[in-house]
């Protein structure tokens, strides 16, 4: 090959890395749960009820605004007396046609009404329970992106240790084989290695197929395309944050809990629809003005005219509507009050079965670190008996799979215990996705 193709060759493969580069995504765990809010569906339908609800509340509103609209009319009619009772004699039986003509501007104003107050009380619950109904999906499709983060992080963990383990059976085949060479193994020995090889070879397959789908299902997460390249730039670490006490974190939960909060507003919304209800039955005021000209046409005869005058309207009767809303309004109170104190029920047992996952996932991964230590020495110590032709490989075969166990087993642990962590925030509502979020803590 030529000097030319040689450099042409190098820097055809540089850039293709840059292009790669250029188009991967590099992420943290919390840029991850940013961007998954961000884009995901449901975040953007949570924001779009958000929206709505606003709108709901912006009606209500209205209905105790000022009025204001303009009318105007020009007619040429003709009058036929007898059609209106009139039978006078020496009078004509029909008079016109003739013109009319009147415009003006209306005003009208809600003075006292106490029913439309209270449904405006309503209308503002309602928007603070979509708001914080919004804030318990942003934190699920947070928690949810975290969990793929993780798995992902965990896959490639695991992968890494597949592929150690199948170095170390490759290690291992090959000693053998030297081994029988000079006479110190027998075939049995090399043909369990050998073995040994080819299931860690399918393992470590398994294990790139997961790495495939776990980054999918990060991505399906993110709500970005399934092309993208992700470049995760955290690892599987052990966590030292202290864990709260059981008590204070229940309480904070109480205190924190987007969807007990959102519960607690659909109550008083509850409320203030009920006492709407009930103040339907009394008077309401309003007050109306209108002004301006009136004649033949708007040039003949034309006098600016006005009118001003205050309504009152009182129900008397309308054939017990009103006293059956009043009813469904009560039933609707009473079920946010039970859909409440379930709530609170079930913050509590959120926050105890996550509390008590994250202490044993804590407690695993002291375990699996321990065991990985002596699975460490055991290999070690059988790979110095082995080459030194004092016992067979069996003992070497046998410490490489608890080692591949123990490597397995501490991934796993703290994946779990990372996971732990993001359901003990998701319990007590306490999921951080931005620093612009409401959220409070952050366990890393």
């Amino acid at each position: 090959m030529s000097y030319k193709k040689v450099i042409f060759f190098l820097l055809l493969i540089l850039w293709n890395h840059t292009v790669h580069a250029q188009n991967s995504l590099s992420l943290t765990l919390e840029e991850a749960m940013a961007m998954a809010v961000a884009n995901h569906t449901q975040s953007q339908m949570a924001r779009s009820l958000i929206d709505e609800s606003m709108a709901n509340q912006r009606l209500q509103q209205a209905q105790l605004l000022p009025n204001l609209s303009l009318s105007a009319y020009q007619l040429r009619e003709s009058v036929n007396l007898r059609a209106q009772g009139f039978n006078l004699q020496g009078f004509p039986v029909l008079i016109g046609p003739f013109n009319s003509f009147a415009s003006s501007v209306n005003l009208s104003q809600k003075v006292f009404d106490l029913s439309l107050w209270n449904n405006l009380k309503a209308s503002q619950w309602i928007t603070q329970e979509t708001e914080l109904k919004a804030q318990s999906t942003f934190q699920q499709v947070a928690a949810n992106a975290a969990y793929a983060y993780i798995n992902l992080l965990r896959a490639r963990a695991e992968l890494k240790t597949a592929e150690a383990n199948y170095h170390l059976a490759e290690e291992l085949e090959t000693l053998s084989t030297d081994q029988k060479k000079q006479g110190i193994s027998t075939g049995v020995d090399v043909v369990r290695a050998q073995t040994q090889t080819t299931q860690y070879q399918y393992d470590l397959r398994a294990m790139e197929s997961l790495v495939d789908d776990s980054q999918t299902k990060l991505k399906r997460a993110l709500g970005i395309d399934l092309d993208t390249p992700i470049i995760q730039t955290e690892t599987l670490t052990t966590l030292n944050t202290p864990i709260p006490d059981l008590a204070e974190s229940i309480l904070d939960a109480k205190q924190s809990r987007p969807e007990l909060l959102a519960s607690k507003a659909l109550m008083s919304a509850r409320e203030s629809v009920l006492q709407a209800k009930k103040d339907a039955f009394l008077p309401s005021v309003e007050v109306r003005g209108a002004v301006g000209p009136s004649g033949v046409t708007p040039v003949i005869n034309d006098y600016h005219v006005y009118s001003v005058g205050v309504f009152l309207s009182m129900p008397l009767w309308n054939g017990g509507a009103t006293q059956a809303e009043e009813n469904i309004a009560f039933s609707e109170l009473h079920q946010a009050k039970l859909q409440l104190a379930d709530i609170e029920a079930q913050v509590d047992e959120d926050v105890r079965i996550a509390y008590n996952a994250l202490r044993t996932t804590h407690d695993e991964v002291i375990h699996a670190q321990k065991n990985l230590q002596l699975a460490t020495t055991l290999m070690n110590q059988s790979g110095d008996r082995y080459r030194n032709g004092v016992a067979d490989n069996l003992e070497v075969v046998n410490a490489q799979t608890t080692i591949a166990q123990a490597r397995s087993q501490l991934d796993n642990a703290l994946a779990s215990e990372h996971i732990a962590w993001i359901n003990f925030d998701l319990a007590r509502g306490k999921i951080r996705y931005s620093e612009h979020d409401t959220g409070q803590s952050n366990h890393e």
